[in-house]
């Protein structure tokens, strides 16, 4: 967020039990909202329409928070990162990532799920403590709950004791993987979709030892999905199975499961709930983390993609859903150039994308936006060879560009602008440009 900084809660987030049945106060930080910058603003206040679901969701995101996959010992507990909140008037979103960042977790309750009461607008995160999620994974279903989404007359106590817990920034790779994972997702497509008992018949018979856990391959049958043992044709590679642990909380809820996937292996699971989802994003391999997956890097690089988001910031809004449409009606650009924009914005961290409606929806992470960009080394690293004259034009089409004692190739193959560096010719497919290609990008565009 421009200009602000995100600052400590209040007090902590707590359960607590009253006369009139149970109250949930989730604390948040100061965020950006349509009034602009607020301090520690109240999101909600009402009372969900399945508490059990909601109590179970939180807890998914929070597990997701508290856990790296990619590790060669046992899958290990990390402090507490807290979830990012986005709320657009009839829903509210939550977001976290694991410490490893190779998988995205977010709970979307949705307006069915909302028995009651007043959704506000903005992003922030919001506090889930460990005496929260302790109290949370006993709360049956039974009880009245009130809850509450910022400060209010509820304050850091819970049923027998006081609790303060500190303020835990928001970490620089979750900033790049919250840029990076609606693009991924807006790339997928639906592969297959499960439905009553095969979702826990699927999710049992699924191998959970080890960390990460072995890759299995599954393919669409009549009963749901068929595990795999190797890859055969129109099968989905499904690599460390562990990082599905994600889903085990609410699995009890789930009415339906839809499984989507990218041309580069990165896959989606959607769990449908009372009122609500759970969507987890899985990189295409467990060691891989979110935010060096480098998708978006030329559209960060592209001052056009710049100017066109830029434009139409003023015009997102906090629908539920972002129309381009009503954008392209309200700025008067073409409908390329607001795609463009729209991917600008997702790179900038100002959009997520919502697989089950097929949307983009706006967010404002609690951080200043420009920093995805600078935060991001391989751009950093592009902007630094091509402000020092490090990109020098040979053959028509070719470039030299200088890297460590060597020069590298950068020329058109296919298409697309390609590298002969050895982080290209490793790692490029599905990971975005090299910095040396990026480079280039700079150059010629200035």
């Amino acid at each position: 967020m421009a200009g602000g900084r995100v600052s400590g809660y209040g007090a902590a987030s707590a359960l607590v039990d009253g006369p009139s049945g149970r109250w949930l106060s989730l604390e948040t930080a100061s965020a950006l909202t349509p009034a602009g910058l607020v301090e520690r603003p109240v999101f909600f206040t009402g009372f969900p329409a399945r508490p059990e679901v909601l109590a179970a969701g939180l807890l998914a995101v929070a597990d997701v928070a508290a856990t790296t996959y990619a590790d060669f010992g046992q899958a290990k507990r990390l402090a507490n990162l807290d979830p990012v909140v986005t709320v657009s008037g009839d829903r509210m979103r939550f977001e976290s990532f694991s410490g490893c960042n190779s998988v995205h977790a977010r709970l979307d309750l949705l307006p069915g799920g909302i028995a009651e009461g007043d959704v506000g607008f903005g992003t922030t995160n919001v506090d889930i403590n460990q005496p929260l999620r302790t109290a949370l994974a006993r709360m049956g279903g039974a009880t009245l709950l009130h809850l509450t989404v910022g400060p209010d007359e509820v304050r850091a106590s819970t049923p027998d004791d006081l609790h303060v817990e500190r303020k835990v920034d928001l970490p620089d790779r979750w900033v790049r993987g919250l840029a990076e994972v609606p693009y991924i997702s807006a790339a997928m497509t639906v592969r297959a979709e499960l439905t009553g008992g095969a979702v826990g018949r699927f999710a049992r018979d699924l191998p959970r030892a080890g960390t990460p856990g072995p890759t299995v391959h599954v393919v669409p049958s009549a009963g749901g999905l068929r595990l795999l043992p190797r890859a055969l044709p129109g099968s989905i590679a499904v690599p460390g199975t562990t990082r599905l642990r994600g889903m085990d909380r609410v699995l009890r809820f789930a009415s339906s499961l839809t499984l989507h996937s990218d041309p580069h292996g990165a896959t989606a699971w959607v769990l449908t709930l009372p009122g609500a989802r759970l969507t987890l994003v899985l990189t295409a391999h467990p060691f891989r983390g979110f935010s060096g997956e480098g998708g978006l890097l030329l559209r960060l690089a592209d001052r056009s993609s710049e100017t066109h988001g830029r434009a139409l910031l003023a015009n997102l809004g906090w629908d539920p859903v972002v129309d381009p449409q009503r954008l392209a009606a309200a700025t008067g650009r073409a409908h390329d150039e607001v795609t463009a924009g729209l991917a600008w914005l997702a790179a900038s961290g100002r959009l997520g994308h919502d697989l089950a409606e097929g949307a983009w929806f706006h967010r404002e992470l609690p951080i200043d936006a420009e920093q995805v960009v600078r935060r991001n080394p391989r751009l950093r690293h592009a902007h630094d060879l091509a402000g020092s004259g490090g990109v020098h034009p040979s053959d028509p089409g070719t470039w030299q560009v200088r890297g460590t004692g060597i020069q590298h190739t950068v020329g058109w193959r296919d298409g697309e602008l390609a590298c002969t560096c050895p982080w290209a010719e490793s790692h490029a497919a599905g990971r975005g440009p090299c910095k040396h290609v990026l480079a280039v990008a700079l150059t010629s565009a200035s």
